[in-house]
């Protein structure tokens, strides 16, 4: 039984020396579910990135304003919709 190493983790399942990743537990989802997930998991790191972005001065917040509504509303925006969009996609109903 060499090489055949059993670890069970939170988030890794490692079998005979291969990772199984079981990321963000959506196996169990359908494709359509999946792709919510996905998208609103990218838009939570693009309101970060965008946010990290302002705070070292890539970018003001003014460039970012969006039919009159502030630089910071409008990454807020992105982050809430990735939430809600997240949510639906782990949505058992």
């Amino acid at each position: 039984m060499q090489g055949e190493v059993f670890v069970k983790s939170s988030s890794c399942l490692v079998v005979k020396s291969k990772v199984v990743m079981n990321i963000m537990s959506i196996n169990h989802l359908t494709i359509f579910k999946k792709g919510f997930v996905f998208l609103g998991i990218f838009l939570l790191v693009l309101s970060v990135l965008i946010s990290l972005s302002v705070l070292i001065g890539l970018f003001d917040l003014n460039d970012l304003e969006v039919l009159g509504h502030s630089g910071l509303r409008s990454v807020a925006a992105i982050a809430v919709l990735g939430c809600l969009l997240a949510a639906i996609g782990y949505h058992d109903g």
